[in-house]
This record gives structure tokens, C-alpha cells and sequence, in this order.
């Protein structure tokens, strides 16, 4: 999973801040502070890093969907998001692993030895292809009382694709109606932020965690220098001739024969995520750049369509950096 990204761009994006929150107010520095707004429509998707940083300081989103990546790296992103919520430890410790929160916060596995904390909670499908409104509502019952021993709770739908749309529905409920005595946040993990119900969506922070696909770091490299130095042109110059470019640079992933495969659109999506930038100030950049990444993972539908490979790669990057 990505690592420590640091506390800076994160903490000046309002968005992390929950609903009702604004940097410089009382309650911006209090997160048990009663959140006073409905949550609003988000932007694009926000890196994991920054995402990580906002929970250290305990000013993560109530709401966030986990996408992208394997099944594996999702649930690993969202135990290590709990953990820096709920730990002990000081803010730029977390999450610690040591601490009595941090230890007892491990995804459930069916083993009495497995430890359990009362304030952290998985829903896991319950149907052959769904998650019942049942077992949903079960869960939301629990986020209906205080927390039992942390600050704070954390329920995460481990296939939220899944939900059926009265337990969509429930969730969504829940989601506008915050918490109003200890901060409650709710991790949606899917595929594609996309599989969700856009009210879903609407009210939810989206952090892309990348292709699911292993790509070759040496074959990423050379593309996100080159897609960088275009987007960085273009940013400076507003010339389309960058844009191009930047497109052409992705192009470099090859393996476009295959109408069907997806291994170069995750190789040109982990090209564009190797370009993020990490000076502050380019949080607009960096958000621009993580939904071009999302975007490309969605090519080969549209090769599928007949759309040649250079077409849609130029209408995603003029559609997201211009």
C-alpha cells in the first residue's frame, strides 16, 4: 500500500474535513465537534496519501469510497485508514500498530483467535451476489450508539457494488444524517467508485488506490516523466499541441493490438500516478491527474465500441488537464 504522503496539500483541501467544516473554525480542529451540514457533492478522486494524512489528524471525510486496486490492497487501505482514526498514539505516529486500537482492528477471517474491536466493524456480502438491506441495517444499528472504547467508529462494506438498493438506500440515509456526539466514518469498498448508486457517490470522499493489474515499475517510469513534462507544459503555455503529447506519451504503454486488454490502460493509468505532484499548491493538478488515472481503466469499454486506442487517449487527457 502507499506510504506516508505527509500532512500538507491534505490538510488544506476543506474536503477532508467533513461536512460543515472549514480550516480556521473551532470545529475544524475538534472532530468530535457535532457536524452541523449534509454532506456535499465531491470532486474527482483523492489520492491515498492525502486521504492517510487527513485521518491522522482525524479530519477524514465521514464517508469514503476505496476503488480501484485489488481486493486485497482495498481491504488493506481500509484497515490501515481505521487504524490512524482510532489509534492512540500522537497524530503524526499514526497508525501506530501497537496500541490497543491499532491491534484489535484486523479484517475478520472466521477464527475465534481473531481479535475484535467493538468499533470496528466489516459488513462482507451475505447473498450468492449481493449485500441484503438486512445485514445492512444490522450494521447501521451499531452506528446508531457511542463508540465503546475509541474516539470514534469505522464500518467498512467490503463489496459495496453489491448492496442492493434498499440497503443502498439505508446507507445513504445514515450517510445525511451524521453522527452527532463522536465521529462515525463509513468505508465503501469497490472496483470502480463508478459500480456504485450515484447518491452514493455524491456524498462520498472517492480515493483511487490504481490498476488492479501489476505493472512493470521500469516500463512506468519513462512514460510518467514524459506524460509529466507535457501536462506541466501545457499548464504553463495553455498550448493543445502539450495535450497531444501528453496523450502520446501514454501511448508508449504499447500492447493496444488487444481491443480487449486492459494491461496497457493500467500501465498508462500508473504512468499518469507516478506523474502526481507533490508541491503545494497543486491540489487541483493532482486531483485533474488522479481522474485522468481512473478514467483510463475504463478503455477498453470503449474499445470495445470501436474508439481507436490514440482517440480515446487524447479525448481523456483534453477532457481532464485542459
Amino acid at each position: 500500500m502507499p506510504g506516508d504522503g505527509g500532512g500538507g496539500p491534505a490538510l488544506r483541501d476543506s474536503r477532508l474535513l467533513g461536512p460543515g467544516r472549514r480550516h480556521g473554525s473551532a470545529d475544524a480542529l475538534h472532530p468530535r465537534t457535532p457536524l452541523r451540514r449534509r454532506p456535499v457533492r465531491q470532486g474527482g478522486p483523492l489520492s491515498y496519501e492525502a486521504a492517510l494524512a487527513a485521518a491522522r489528524q482525524g479530519r477524514l471525510y465521514p464517508a469514503v469510497i476505496l476503488d480501484g486496486g485489488s481486493a486485497e490492497a482495498r481491504r488493506s487501505a481500509a484497515l490501515e485508514l481505521a487504524r490512524a482514526l482510532l489509534c492512540e498514539a500522537p497524530a503524526a505516529a499514526r497508525p501506530c500498530g501497537v496500541c490497543r486500537h491499532c491491534r484489535r482492528i484486523v479484517w475478520p477471517g472466521g477464527d475465534e483467535a481473531t481479535p475484535f474491536h467493538p468499533d470496528f466493524q466489516v459488513l462482507e456480502r451475505d447473498l450468492k451476489a449481493s449485500t441484503s438491506v438486512d445485514a445492512t441495517r444490522e450494521m447501521l444499528r451499531t452506528a446508531q450508539v457511542s463508540p465503546y472504547e475509541a474516539r470514534g467508529q469505522v464500518f467498512v462494506i467490503a463489496s459495496a457494488e453489491s448492496l442492493t438498493g434498499e440497503a443502498a438506500n439505508a446507507l445513504l440515509k445514515n450517510l445525511e444524517e451524521p453522527h452527532v456526539s463522536a465521529p462515525r466514518n463509513f468505508f465503501l469498498l469497490a472496483p470502480s467508485r463508478l459500480d456504485l448508486l450515484p447518491t452514493l457517490r455524491s456524498r462520498s470522499l472517492a480515493v483511487f488506490l490504481g490498476p488492479a493489474q501489476p505493472v512493470d515499475p521500469q516500463v512506468v517510469e519513462p512514460l510518467a516523466r514524459a506524460f509529466s513534462a507535457a501536462a506541466s507544459s501545457w499548464a504553463s503555455s495553455g498550448s493543445p499541441v502539450y495535450l497531444l503529447s501528453a496523450a502520446a506519451a501514454l501511448a508508449g504503454a504499447g500492447g493496444w493490438d488487444d481491443p480487449r486488454s486492459g494491461q496497457p490502460w493500467a500501465v498508462a493509468a500508473a504512468a499518469v500516478l507516478r506523474s502526481l505532484p507533490q508541491e503545494d499548491g497543486a491540489a487541483a493538478d493532482r486531483r485533474a491527474r488522479l481522474a485522468l488515472a481512473e478514467a483510463l481503466l475504463e478503455g477498453p469499454a470503449l474499445r470495445l465500441r470501436g474508439i481507436t486506442a490514440e482517440r480515446i487517449l487524447e479525448g481523456m487527457v483534453a477532457r481532464h488537464l485542459a
